[in-house]
């Protein structure tokens, strides 16, 4: 009997205790779905932030494009200025020769126009 009243009080606790360990893991099973249900959530919320990033990205690509451009159209323009710089400084080089040359020939003309010729006497 008292084999057999140790065996029953041994039963009952291995039932207690299968029970204590069905309740332990329940708790745990709710604690790992809790913890699953905030990583999905983390994950939603990383992969909106990454879209976001993502445009960034793209606008910010789109931006260094333009200001390429910008960049090239304002080359291209400071070189047109500096040809047109050219161009002037050329010109009034040629202006100022020509004032200069027209001024030789009117003095030379003035000069000339106060002698008389043998045929105007």
């Amino acid at each position: 009997m008292h084999t057999q009243q140790h065996g029953v009080q041994q039963a009952f606790q291995a039932r207690q205790l299968a029970q204590q360990l069905i309740t332990e893991t329940q708790q745990s099973n709710h604690q790992y779905r809790m913890m699953l249900q905030q990583e999905q959530q983390n994950v939603q919320m990383l992969e909106q932030m990454l879209q976001r990033e993502k445009q960034a990205v793209q606008v910010i690509q789109q931006s260094l494009q333009k200001h390429d451009v910008a960049i090239q159209q304002c080359q291209q323009l400071i070189n047109i200025v500096n040809q047109m710089q050219q161009d002037v400084s050329y010109m009034q080089q040629n202006m100022n020769t020509m004032g200069q040359t027209y001024q030789q020939n009117q003095n030379q003309f003035q000069n000339t126009s106060q002698f008389q010729t043998p045929y105007q006497q």
